[in-house]
């Protein structure tokens, strides 16, 4: 009896895994099941939670999102100095912007600096005054300026403007990857460029105090090229990190005045009899207190973000004054008493500028390398016998059509 009923335990056990082996097949397909099943109602719940948006174009970011969009920024200042031959790499096209409006909605800030504090008090009665067509002006300007590819880079991302008839001037060093920087910089100065050429101001800014007239309409044309470039990142997600720093100029010669805005890291100099003075200061994240490898990164740029702040500088003009707008492919590659030695040895402003490229390429042209110069100086009555008309691409709207 023994053996009997140890065989019929051995029988039962056996009984015992079969029933178990079946109860675990059935439930694996009951579990596949319920996952297939609820698939199509968890899309569903997610397209309910997240706001529609069409075929490859990235969601936007939550709060923790935020940190992804500064490496963007600063990507084409570390490139610019970490000595390497190859090209930044382009962002994936799924990263999440900064904001998906279609356009910037609140005015943006501007810092105003006075580089003499008696201009200050008298700044808002002087520039509010149009001058007279007839009135004698006693300083004129003469201007050029070139941009060239560098020795390491495969493009140029680069772009200027220099027009006479305004007296506007302009510098932007783009960024993003692919053909994005070229891109946000060229599309920067032609709206800055629109905007004095149509006497177009219509982007609102806001400021601690009243701003002057003329400045007021400097900071509203970057604005309005903020918001090309803006508007042109969410509508190509190729292009949605690019954007681009912007240094740009405007003279107002029979005030005496000039208004230099600025975004980013591309600088203005000011050379006075043989002084090199750096007007502009660079956005950057030692300006906030870093300091390490990651210092000279960029704080903002136009275009990226939803909210952006202008450094507005106001100065006074005097006749010899030579002032130098450039992106930092030049003073990244040349030293500040290098750059003020050719300057002060300049007899001829194209030559002059040239020679100022030639240098930075010559010592590595890492970047690329834009510089524009404008020289003040006294207007002789030969000049103002001999000035001449301006081109018809160059005439106000209004004037044209008269």
């Amino acid at each position: 009896m023994p053996w009997v009923e140890t065989r019929a335990s051995r029988n039962e056990r056996a009984c015992q895994m079969l029933v178990g082996f079946a109860l675990l097949t059935v439930g694996m397909a009951l579990l596949g099941y319920l996952v297939v099943a609820r698939e199509p109602a968890a899309a569903a719940a997610r397209s309910k939670s997240s706001p529609l948006r069409s075929p490859g174009v990235p969601p936007a970011p939550s709060a923790e999102d935020v940190s992804d969009v500064a490496p963007t920024l600063v990507m084409r200042a570390r490139a610019a100095t970490d000595g390497a031959s190859r090209e930044p790499r382009p962002e994936p096209e799924n990263r999440p912007l900064p904001t998906t409006k279609s356009a910037p909605s609140r005015a943006m800030k501007v810092v105003v600096t006075y580089e003499l504090e008696d201009d200050a008090e008298t700044e808002v009665y002087t520039a509010s005054k149009r001058p007279s067509p007839s009135a004698p002006a006693g300083l004129c300007l003469r201007a050029a300026g070139d941009t060239d590819r560098g020795q390491r880079r495969r493009a140029n991302d680069d772009s200027l403007l220099v027009s006479r008839h305004h007296e506007v001037f302009a510098v932007a060093d783009g960024m993003g990857g692919y053909a994005g920087g070229s891109v946000a910089s060229s599309l920067a100065v032609e709206a800055l460029m629109q905007a004095f050429q149509r006497g177009s101001f219509t982007a609102q800014v806001q400021a601690a105090h009243e701003l002057p007239p003329r400045a007021a309409e400097l900071a509203s044309a970057m604005v309005q090229a903020h918001e090309a470039v803006f508007r042109a990142a969410r509508a190509n997600p190729a292009h949605c990190r690019m954007g681009t720093t912007l240094v740009a100029a405007h003279f107002l010669p029979e005030q005496q005045r000039v208004y230099i805005g600025h975004v980013g890291d591309s600088r203005c100099y000011r050379l006075r009899r043989g002084s090199l003075r750096q007007l502009t200061t660079d956005q950057t994240l030692s300006t906030v207190g870093l300091s390490g490898p990651h210092a000279g990164d960029l704080l903002q740029a136009v275009g990226v973000t939803e909210d952006l702040t202008i450094d507005l500088i106001v100065d006074t003009p005097q006749s010899g004054d030579l002032y130098l707008l450039c992106s930092d492919g030049l003073n990244k590659m040349i030293s500040d008493p290098q750059i003020a030695q050719t300057l002060a040895g300049q007899r001829d402003l194209e030559a002059t500028v040239y020679e100022l490229i030639e240098r930075a390429n010559d010592s590595g042209g890492r970047d690329n390398v834009t510089v524009v110069l404008i020289k003040v100086t006294e207007r002789s009555p030969h000049d103002l016998a001999t000035i001449p008309s301006p081109p018809p691409s160059e005439l106000d709207p209004a004037t044209a059509s008269s």
